[in-house]
């Protein structure tokens, strides 16, 4: 797996498992680093059951006071159903807008605005913390999310007094056809490091190989974004070889850099 070059990932090869219109720019910095990224993604972003719950929640976008946006999907959920909807963009500048991290604060760029607030801690925990701190009492939040997203940063808020609308605005599936592609290179012992970029990146890559992963994985190594992904890979019953300081794509390929140089 190792060659020679003079670039610092030069000779590995990496398996990405982020869908790969989100992985692209990953993909080209590990592949201008010297490495060769493979990108199958284990997860697929596809729309809820019904957007109902969503829909009826932009149509009153003016009765809330803030806006809760996790990741780049729920940007891009919210403003397809606004759009859909015939709402007003500019209505998001009367309120507070929080998102998760720099990639999300990106996606609402996009639409020329801004965020409030982003959390130093990108976990639910942080976004908890800094929102407590702010006083949320009284106050009627929108939070479009996963259907698999974990229910603390929802409960939280409701127990400080908050009213939180907390619709289905996308689902994760497993893209089956990528199932026996991974478990092929894993079977020759091709992969240096598999990168993962959410917990159910690792969820849905263990739920597809079942069992065989543990013997699959052999000497390759189990890349992390972030403690909320590495936290899942350990429950899973594996360890987290390299989990970077700050938990973005951008810092991951850093970690890595440093982890092989």
């Amino acid at each position: 797996m190792t060659g020679e070059s003079p670039l610092p990932l030069g000779g590995r090869r990496f398996l990405v498992t982020r869908p790969a219109d989100q992985a692209a720019p990953f993909v080209a910095q590990i592949n201008a680093l010297g490495g060769e990224a493979i990108c199958l993604p284990t997860i697929e972003i596809v729309p809820p059951a019904s957007y109902k719950e969503l829909d009826l929640a932009v149509g009153d976008l003016d009765t809330y006071q803030m806006v809760i946006l996790t990741s780049v999907n729920a940007v891009q959920a919210l403003f397809a159903r606004m759009l859909e909807n015939n709402q007003y963009f500019g209505l998001l500048r009367q309120l507070e807008l929080v998102v998760v991290g720099p990639k999300t604060a990106e996606a609402l760029a996009q639409y020329k605005l801004r965020p409030t607030l982003m959390p130093v801690d990108h976990r639910a925990e942080g976004m908890v913390k800094e929102l407590l701190a702010r006083e949320v009492t009284g106050k009627r939040i929108l939070y479009p999310r996963a259907a698999a997203a974990r229910p603390l940063l929802a409960a939280e808020l409701r127990a400080a007094g908050a009213t939180v609308i907390d619709p289905i605005a996308y689902q994760t599936v497993i893209p089956q056809e990528n199932t026996e592609k991974i478990r092929s290179l894993l079977a020759a012992g091709e992969l240096d490091a598999i990168c993962f970029s959410s917990s159910s990146t690792f969820r849905h890559l263990h739920q597809m190989l079942g069992a065989d992963l543990a013997h699959l994985k052999g000497t390759s190594k189990f890349f992390s974004i972030g403690p909320q992904t590495s936290q899942t890979i350990r429950e899973g019953g594996f360890e987290v070889d390299l989990e970077p300081e700050t938990w973005t794509m951008d810092a991951l390929l850093q970690a890595m850099v440093n982890y092989y140089r």
